[in-house]
């Protein structure tokens, strides 16, 4: 296990990176992170990057953003079996070329990181957290995702996790070890404030939610505490629902006329904005490491509300609140906040720099840097 990667390479890789959707970065964490990192060793120490994209989710396919190669492949989209198909066809073109690293992010893919170590290749793998608690999957494919997590530990061994929880579950269940690199936290994007007029909005004057519309991401949970504590600034809810209308359709249903729903905002300025002017970050999610939302809201100075949980402990610290999902609970936590603009202006005036000091995208560079230089055996 690379436990202890070299801070400072020096000698040029070539490294393929394999399962995400693929970069400019417009779907959820991995996507983020394989944008971030490829440019960032193109940028920062030479290396030749090349991202494999999923044809399909891209209107035009330059060949290559921001200094990294991009190859683009067309995938299926049978739900539960995308990233799979996909990372296995990636993976097939990848071993005809002399890649030094081939680095797969997302647990579902360990099959493939199999494939390639039995071809002699030097591979890791990114796990991003407990996809068999994920209740959009069916029986089968939580089936599938234990057994590959199991896969990982026991076959892939190279094994990079984004936060210490997650660390330590591999440690505990599996006797495995890992590294654990999280993500970065800094704005590369600017702000557009328009966005308040266009939401008839006011900073600081309304609470926000930023997710994937799924059951384990808890926006059930935190729209009906919510409308229970009877606070006056509305909640705008910011995301789509891939794998549900039914879910999306219960949330309307749990909604009052001071909920707002925004869809999806794929302009980063608009959403940067959103994150800003919070009053509070209502964060729900429970299943994955290191969010990258949650990360990006606090950078920008949002105060988190978060579901208490170890992963969301490991990131927030003492720089927000947390809550249970019992009944009641967020809604009494809701109703005290609303009233202590005091206490959260002096946790909004530090948390952005806080953020960004301990989560800063060039430390994580830095770290998969020599991790992958120590890999590669150069």
């Amino acid at each position: 296990m690379l436990e202890n990667a070299v801070k400072h390479p020096c000698s040029p890789l070539r490294v393929a990176i394999i399962g995400a959707r693929g970069i400019p970065a417009n779907y959820g964490g991995f996507d983020t992170l394989v944008e971030e990192l490829s440019a960032g060793l193109v940028r920062d120490y030479g290396q030749e990057v090349t991202v494999y994209c999923r044809s399909d989710y891209y209107e035009t396919h330059p060949p290559f953003v921001s200094g990294v190669r991009c190859i683009y492949i067309p995938s299926t989209r049978i739900k539960g079996f995308e990233s799979l198909f996909h990372t296995f066809c990636c993976s097939v073109h990848a071993l005809l070329r002399p890649f030094d690293v081939y680095f797969v992010v997302d647990p579902g893919n360990a099959p493939v990181v199999i494939l390639l170590k039995l071809m002699g290749k030097k591979t890791a793998i990114h796990t991003d957290g407990l996809g068999w608690q994920r209740t959009k999957w069916g029986n089968l494919a939580r089936r599938y995702y234990r057994w590959v997590e199991w896969l990982a530990a026991r076959g892939v061994k190279n094994i990079v996790t984004d936060n210490p929880a997650m660390l330590e579950y591999y440690r505990r269940e599996y006797a495995a070890d890992s590294i654990c690199i999280a993500y970065g936290s800094e704005d590369r994007y600017g702000v557009e404030p328009a966005v308040y007029e266009e939401l008839a909005l006011v900073p600081e004057g309304y609470l926000l939610v930023v997710a994937r519309l799924e059951r384990e991401n808890n926006t059930d949970v935190v729209i009906r505490e919510y409308v229970a504590s009877e606070v006056e600034m509305p909640l705008i809810v910011v995301g789509d629902a891939p794998y549900g209308d039914e879910y999306l359709k219960e949330l309307q249903q749990l909604s009052n006329d001071r909920v707002k729903f925004a869809g999806r905002i794929n302009d980063q300025g608009r959403l940067n904005a959103l994150y800003r002017g919070a009053y509070l970050y209502l964060h729900g999610h429970e299943v994955g490491g290191t969010n990258p939302s949650l990360l990006r809201a606090m950078g920008l100075g949002a105060v988190p509300v978060a579901v208490d949980v170890d992963f969301n402990r490991h990131v927030v610290g003492e720089q927000g609140f947390f809550f249970r999902k019992d009944p009641g609970d967020l809604a009494r936590l809701l109703h005290r906040l609303a009233e202590a603009s005091g206490e959260l202006a002096g946790i909004r005036s530090i948390v952005g720099e806080w953020t960004r000091n301990r989560y800063s995208w060039s430390d994580v560079v830095t770290r998969y840097a020599g991790y992958f230089q120590e890999l590669a055996g150069k």
